[in-house]
Parts: structure tokens; sequence; C-alpha cells
């Protein structure tokens, strides 16, 4: 079982903090959970929200390796049809050697209109520059020099040094699509869905492409709530406390899939129902243990996430739920 943590730094006006705050905190508090057997750091990116939402995981990480030693961190995801990828892959390479080989790159095609817009690219465009830029990216990190002649990008003579620690270094997908799946199983080396469901069309794909997939969950396994996952005493005063910051995060996402035509977010104003979804899980020490067992027992490559500055949550609330992962949860599993 991996105790994972991720990011995205909101920072939302209604509960306004100082930013070099939050990033202090941020940054403090994953040096805990690498004390704290903590196995990954996750940080995500988007560009242009008004509460802050981290646009450059690539230095947040760079920070955090320079104060860990043993948690990986994984960048998921990279928005990279927004990005050059001879650039992401200079800083991936860069960022591996400094985490002494901790890095995870995960890269998905966006779906934000305005990203597109403020960076000056089609959204159109989103999946011919993703296969090109994975090719590219790849041969920054396996070849000496190379040049490319292609739909996005023409290069000559590119020589990528220092090359990433880790040898060789692989580039997974994400994907809210079963074409998109399909897509991450023929281009990348592995796969991140947000959503289950699109697990089966990548696992056929690899299979169909002669690829391993690696071991198939069980299918009675349970999935972990997909946003949210908070520790608590009483669960019941702890989502008064969260809620609101809840409903801020999952309206925000709403918002952005409205704007592309619809997605898996509904706005709403009813925090019970919000609960009610599973999105957004409170729970005992007791029933994570039980919950993360039912995991465990399923899915060799099982994992609890933990979001503990969602929404612009008080720092505390999300420190209170980690040290209960920490002191009650982690040792019922042997590491």
């Amino acid at each position: 079982m991996d105790f994972e943590i991720k990011y995205d730094l909101r920072n939302p006006a209604a509960w306004r903090k100082p930013w070099d705050d939050v990033y202090d905190h941020f940054l403090d508090q994953v040096a805990w959970a690498d004390d704290n057997g903590f196995t990954t750091v996750m940080l995500h990116e988007h560009h242009f929200s008004d509460d802050g939402y981290l646009p450059s995981p690539f230095t947040a990480a760079a920070a955090i390796a320079a104060r860990t030693r043993r948690i990986r961190i994984r960048l998921a995801l990279v928005l990279l049809p927004l990005k050059h990828p001879v650039q992401v892959a200079e800083d991936a390479a860069v960022l591996d050697i400094i985490s002494g080989g901790r890095l995870e790159v995960v890269v998905g095609a966006g779906y934000v209109p305005g990203e597109f817009e403020g960076y000056g690219v089609s959204i159109k465009q989103r999946p011919s520059r993703m296969e090109e830029a994975i090719e590219i990216i790849k041969r920054c990190w396996a070849e000496d020099e190379f040049s490319h002649a292609g739909r996005h990008w023409t290069l000559r003579n590119v020589r990528v040094m220092p090359k990433p620690l880790q040898r060789p270094m692989k580039i997974s997908m994400g994907a809210s699509s079963p074409v998109a799946a399909r897509r991450a199983a023929r281009i990348a080396d592995g796969f991140m869905a947000p959503n289950p469901l699109f697990v089966g069309p990548w696992r056929e794909e690899m299979l169909a492409l002669g690829k391993d997939p690696g071991p198939a969950a069980a299918p009675d396994t349970p999935h972990p709530p997909g946003n949210f996952l908070h520790v608590a005493r009483d669960p019941d005063a702890a989502w008064k406390q969260i809620a609101p910051h809840a409903l801020h995060e999952s309206n925000s996402y709403a918002g952005w899939a409205a704007a592309r035509g619809g997605g898996n977010y509904q706005a709403t104003s009813d925090p019970d129902a919000l609960r009610a979804s599973g999105a957004y899980a409170v729970m005992t020490p007791q029933e994570v243990v039980a919950l993360g067992k039912r995991i465990d027992a399923g899915d060799p490559r099982g994992r609890l996430v933990f979001h503990p500055m969602m929404g612009g949550m008080p720092f505390a609330l999300g420190q209170e739920s980690l040290d209960l992962v920490a002191r009650e949860v982690m040792p019922e599993f042997v590491r």
C-alpha cells in the first residue's frame, strides 16, 4: 500500500493567506511527510486560476527535492500541449538529478479552453501536440543528438545534457476518455486514470500491442475516494469545517468542465450531496484502515491519496489528518 499526498496549492479569496505562508507550509509539510513514511507527493497544474492553482509544478518539485530524501515526486499532470517538449525534457532531467532519481512525470492533454487561449495554442491540436511532444522528449533523454521535422516542431541538432539519473526515464500519460487511454498505451510508458472506467481500454490496447500492462486489480476492489480523503476522530464535525473548501474545489472544476462542454463535475451548493457523491470522504482511522485493507487485497498497486491543503483548508486541519494517518493507519500495513 502506498500512502500519497497531493497538492494544487489553491488559495481562494474567501480564505486568502499570504502566498509565502502557503508555500512555506506546503514545503514544511512535505518534509514532514518524507520523515513519516509517506511514499509519494503529487503535484497538479493549471493556469490563470483566480485561486492561484499551482502553475509551475517543476519549480515546486525542485524545492521539494531539495528538502526531502526518500519520497517520490510525481508531476501529474504536466499539461504537455502547452509546453515546448525540449524544455520539459531538460527540466525533468535536472529535476531527476536533484532528487536522486525520484521523479515521476505524468503528462496530460489539458481541457480548459482559457489555458490554451492564454498560451496561444489551439485546443484542437491537443492530440497531435501530445504525440509529437512525447516522441521528442523520449529522444531527448535517450539520444546524444538528433534532429526532428514534425507538424508542430522543427528542431535541429538537439543535444540534451545532462540526462536524467533514471535510465530509462519513463513518461506516463493521464487520460479522461477511452480514445485517450488507448493513445496512452501506444505512446507512453505508463498510465494514470482519473476514472477507473478507462483502465479497461488501456489494458486492452496494451495487450493488443504485445505490451505487458502488469497485474490487474480484482474486479471487486474498491476505489479510493476520487478527490479527497481526510482522517478525523469525528468525521461529521470535520466535514462541517471541510465542506466550504470542498464546494470551492468541486465547483471550480465544474466551471472548467462546463467551459469545454461537460465533464464529471456538476456545480452544487449542497455540501451533503457532495459528500454523498463519494468524491470527498471523511473517515475515522479505523474506517481508512478497513478501506486500505480491501484495496490492498485486490490491487497490488493500491494507494491511498490525501489532499491536506484542499481548497484552501486551514493548515492545522490537514496536518491533523496526516498525523492520524502516520500514527494509526500506516502501522496496520506491512511496508
